[in-house]
């Protein structure tokens, strides 16, 4: 079988895990999986056990979200003013969020294209909002399987 590059990756919204079914008005982020060289990178800057699953270190987390966050609606301050997105704002989320937001970006960057193709979560552009996925992340000790090439699948 021939090697399949990479065609794009589209970004997709995502509301936090915690977030009450009930609020109108939830909290999203629009998360970019990372291209291959920054999935490298990410990767050098963690461990991986006997079983596969890889430990992002704190260097690894910042790359994420600095590659991987692209933008937010319905981010306030402590007065419930409007936060504007901007690169780097993500350092002021909680710890925990930017945990769960790590998390979903290395997610995101393992899944094969049929994968995301197929994903519930998946916006149908990237500017509509697609429903939540609940992760168990808390950032401290999230593992992510790395998703085996075709050819080792073989």
């Amino acid at each position: 079988m021939a090697l399949r590059l990479n065609p794009g990756l589209a970004p997709m919204w995502y509301t936090p895990s915690d977030t009450d079914a009930d609020d109108a008005a939830p909290a999203e982020f629009l998360l970019a999986p990372l291209t291959e060289v920054q999935t490298m990178e990410v990767m050098a800057d963690g461990t991986i056990d006997a079983a596969g699953n890889f430990y992002p270190n704190h260097g690894a987390r910042v790359k994420m979200l600095t590659w991987g966050l692209k933008d937010w609606r319905n981010v306030e301050d402590a007065n419930g003013v409007p936060v504007p997105y901007k690169p780097g704002a993500w350092q002021q989320l909680p710890w925990n969020l930017m945990g769960e937001l790590a998390n979903q970006i290395m997610i995101r960057s393992a899944m094969r294209e049929d994968e995301r193709k197929n994903s519930p979560s998946q916006s149908l552009s990237p500017a509509s909002p697609a429903p939540s996925i609940a992760a168990a992340a808390s950032g401290a000790d999230t593992a992510t399987k790395p998703t085996p090439h075709p050819s080792q699948n073989s």
